[in-house]
């Protein structure tokens, strides 16, 4: 109402009509859902992509079942810069400092004391943490000691075989093989094999959030405990889903 007294005060009001629209809503709390701009960190991502696409095309990394490799591609080869700051409580906050006095920027791995311009010591430090994909995607070498070189990295560092499901290929599977040709030249792992997913019946991904899971003790309790083990281990098949359906009998 504010913004159409503004626009009649101003003679800039043409027409007003009613416009039906889609409100956003998170996936978990169902709050309201209000963009606004505001500034944010991004990493610039088409200079990583070229090497872990070669990675794939050489087959130095291998995708099970092997159609996934176009769902790598498209998205590597259609990449968008990744904002990686978030607005939570709670997370790695950004290992930025922002000096009081002459608005310089840094970028340290400690909280600075002094400023390296003008040598203040009014200091505060970015608060936006870490998109939870960022740590996500230096996993295969930060969780074993990087950036030291320690005997565990040297050991585990490169793996053999990733197994994940197919919705996460864009936001850890390809970071990962990113940053770890990045920060270590090495491909982080040489098999990634991806996993069924169980849908219900109506064809909807079974979640806690929908409410569509099935508890398996009333199930084995039923049935018996073999025989819910043959089903999935019948239906786990690689390159198809599992429709999974409880019929009464």
């Amino acid at each position: 109402e504010k913004v159409i007294k503004d626009l009649k005060t101003l003679s800039l009001l043409r027409k007003i009509e009613k416009h039906s629209l889609a409100i956003g809503r998170h996936d978990r709390c169902k709050v309201v859902i209000e963009p606004r701009i505001s500034e944010q960190w991004f990493v610039k991502m088409e200079p990583l992509t070229e090497m872990a696409i070669k990675v794939v095309e050489n087959h130095d990394i291998e995708f099970l079942p092997k159609n996934w490799e176009k769902v790598y591609f498209h998205w590597m080869k259609n990449i968008k810069d990744w904002c990686i700051s978030r607005q939570l409580w709670w997370g790695h906050r950004i290992p930025v400092y922002y000096c009081s006095d002459c608005n310089e920027i840094m970028v340290e791995l400690d909280p600075p004391k002094e400023c390296k311009s003008c040598k203040s010591s009014n200091i505060y430090q970015e608060e936006d943490i870490l998109d939870t994909w960022f740590s996500s995607a230096l996993w295969p070498f930060s969780t074993i000691g990087w950036p030291e070189k320690t005997p565990e990295l040297k050991y585990f560092f490169p793996t053999d075989t990733l197994t994940t499901a197919n919705e996460i290929i864009f936001f850890w599977v390809a970071r990962m093989i990113m940053t770890s040709l990045y920060f270590i030249k090495q491909i982080p792992f040489s098999r990634v094999f991806i996993h069924p997913t169980i849908y219900d019946k109506f064809g909807k991904k079974m979640s806690k959030s929908l409410g569509n899971v099935i508890d398996p003790v009333p199930v084995m309790e039923k049935y018996g405990t073999d025989s819910l083990r043959f089903t999935l281990s019948f239906l786990t098949s690689p390159g198809r889903n599992i429709f999974l359906m409880i019929e009464q009998g």
